[in-house]
């Protein structure tokens, strides 16, 4: 099949504007779940604290903590569409060939956050705390790159 110079010209500048589009959806979705992520382990912090007794309990704390960490797992759940992997990212790629798999892990560290946030009593904290932490461990083990 032959083109015109125009039609072809005008397919060449499609496929530039749809690539350049795939780039910037990928670049997008790594910094948004890049800051997520971030926003999880900066609520992790004070709850850690607690669970050493670095800190005293404090509901209001622990509260505040699993809700940001709830909302940013469910909102990470959106952040890991097709083709966004590679570049800098830890997310290995196993998120893309697993998926099944990784959108459990995530319903699951959702599911143990949403658990913690009712936490009402210092008693009832160490157990809704290692929950949480032992979904996220599982989910970084097999779907995150180690650091570097």
């Amino acid at each position: 099949m032959r083109f015109s110079k125009p039609i072809a010209a005008s397919l060449l500048m499609s496929g530039l504007v749809l690539g350049a589009g795939l780039a910037v959806v990928a670049a997008d979705a790594f910094h948004d779940r890049h800051m997520t992520m971030e926003g999880i382990g900066d609520a992790m912090k004070p709850l850690a604290a607690i669970a050493k007794k670095e800190a005293p309990f404090d509901g209001a704390v622990v509260k505040a903590n699993a809700t940001t960490i709830a909302d940013n797992l469910k909102k990470a759940a959106t952040l890991f569409p097709a083709g966004s992997g590679g570049g800098e990212s830890r997310a290995k790629p196993e998120i893309w060939t697993d998926t099944a798999g990784f959108d459990k892990a995530l319903k699951d560290a959702h599911a143990a956050a949403v658990a913690l946030q009712a936490v009402k009593d210092e008693a009832a904290y160490g157990a809704a705390f290692r929950a949480l932490g032992s979904s996220c461990k599982s989910c970084h083990d097999k779907y995150r790159l180690p650091a570097q």
